[in-house]
């Protein structure tokens, strides 16, 4: 069965009807993938502990409550689909500044033997840009030819999009956007968390949205960026052998202040 289907169909399944179906099961996957809430490693079809996590987070996140009812009908299949509202204009502003600046850090064509995650540029991996192209019915090729416009897209729709880039003034943008691509969209959506004030459940909820109306600026922005620093940090005293990347992570986190006064 394919998303399509559901919509196309209106038809409602649950949660016994979804995991015995691995076709859906690896559509679905591929999706969250896409929007940072699974690891490409486990686009297999198999349905585990981790996808169900990442279905029901991502029922949360667009405020659907299948997670609880267990029940995935049209409105469920199509919001995956979707993956988000189309960027608009300014917002395509801001996400070009925020990749001007992340680019610079991610870097260009590597393939380490000792890397796990294999062939990667500017950032994107070797398996993130082979289910971009399949998903685009384009032939495979190594990620060393991606193209400018491949790179934005695929920036767009696994960070900018599903971490809600786009409410952001540019300075918080640019910062939430970095954020995710180093720790994760769900990653991102906490340092948010705390440096708002609210819960850091990852969700961004009702509570997040209302606080970040009245904080959407330039401080929030530091204050994501000061929690970064002091994570890291906390991080090296728990992991003594981390130590040989905290300047890089450092360094990143104070040119990213100075970009954003720069602004």
């Amino acid at each position: 069965m394919k998303l399509a289907t559901i919509v196309s169909d209106s038809k409602v399944i649950d949660w016994k009807t979804l995991t015995g179906d691995q076709e859906l099961v690896r559509e679905i996957q591929n999706r969250l993938s896409e929007i940072g809430l699974l690891k490409e490693s486990k686009l297999d079809g198999t349905f585990d502990p981790l996808t169900k996590a990442a279905i029901i987070g991502f029922s949360q996140n667009v405020f659907l409550d299948n997670g609880k009812t267990g029940l995935f009908g049209p409105t469920f299949a199509k919001k995956l689909i979707e993956l988000s509202p189309t960027v608009k204009t300014d917002e395509n502003s801001a996400l070009e500044i925020a990749l001007k600046f992340t680019l610079q850090w991610e870097g260009g064509y590597v393939n380490h033997p000792d890397d796990l995650g294999g062939p990667t540029n500017k950032g994107i991996t070797q398996t993130t840009y082979d289910s971009y192209r399949s998903r685009n019915n384009l032939p495979y090729q190594s990620v060393k030819f991606i193209t400018d416009v491949e790179v934005y897209e695929i920036y767009s729709k696994r960070y900018w999009q599903p971490s809600r880039a786009e409410l952001m003034e540019t300075p918080l943008a640019v910062v939430h956007f970095d954020t995710a691509v180093m720790f994760g969209v769900l990653g991102a959506i906490q340092f948010l968390q705390e440096a708002l004030g609210v819960t850091p459940d990852r969700i961004f909820g009702t509570e997040t949205e209302m606080a970040l109306q009245s904080s959407n600026n330039l401080d929030t922005a530091l204050e994501m960026i000061a929690g970064r620093i002091s994570y890291h940090k906390q991080m090296v005293e728990d992991n003594p052998e981390q130590e040989v990347f905290l300047e890089g992570w450092l360094n990143r986190a104070y040119d990213l202040r100075e970009f954003i006064l720069n602004l």
